[in-house]
C-alpha cells in the first residue's frame, strides 16, 4: 500500500508516494538534507541547489561501489561454495577407500589369533 508522505529537501516541500513507512522516508529526507548541508556549509559559495547535485553524484557513486562490492563478494562466495562441493567430493571418495573401521578387541583378537599360528 502507498504511504503518501510529506518530506522537506533542500528547503523545498515534496509530497512522495512509497511502499515504505513514513518514518524510514523521513529518515532518507533528513539524511540527504544532512549530505546536502555538509556540501553547503563547506563551501559557501555553492548554492543549495548545486550542493543537492553534487550530493546526488556522491550517493550515485557510493551506490555503485557497494553494488561492484556486493557482486565480488556473491562472485567469492560462489567460488568458496565450488571449493566446499569438491573437497566434500573428495572426503567422500577419501571415504570409500579408506578400510572399515574395526574395534580394538577385533584388532588384540586378530594379533593374538596371528601369534598362535
Amino acid at each position: 500500500m502507498k504511504n503518501k508522505i510529506k518530506v522537506e529537501l533542500c528547503d523545498k516541500e515534496y509530497s512522495l508516494l512509497s511502499d515504505e513507512p513514513e518514518k524510514y522516508v523521513e529518515s532518507l529526507a533528513d539524511e540527504i538534507n544532512k549530505l546536502i548541508n555538509e556540501i553547503a556549509y563547506k563551501n559557501l559559495r555553492v548554492s543549495k541547489s548545486d550542493a543537492a547535485v553534487l550530493t546526488c553524484l556522491n550517493l550515485c557513486d557510493r551506490n555503485r561501489k557497494l553494488v561492484e562490492n556486493n557482486d565480488n563478494m556473491r562472485q567469492q562466495i560462489t567460488m568458496y561454495i565450488e571449493d566446499i562441493a569438491e573437497l566434500t567430493k573428495k572426503l567422500a571418495a577419501y571415504e570409500r577407500q579408506k578400510p572399515p573401521k574395526t574395534s580394538k578387541v577385533q584388532d588384540i583378537i586378530s594379533i593374538a589369533d596371528e601369534s598362535d599360528a
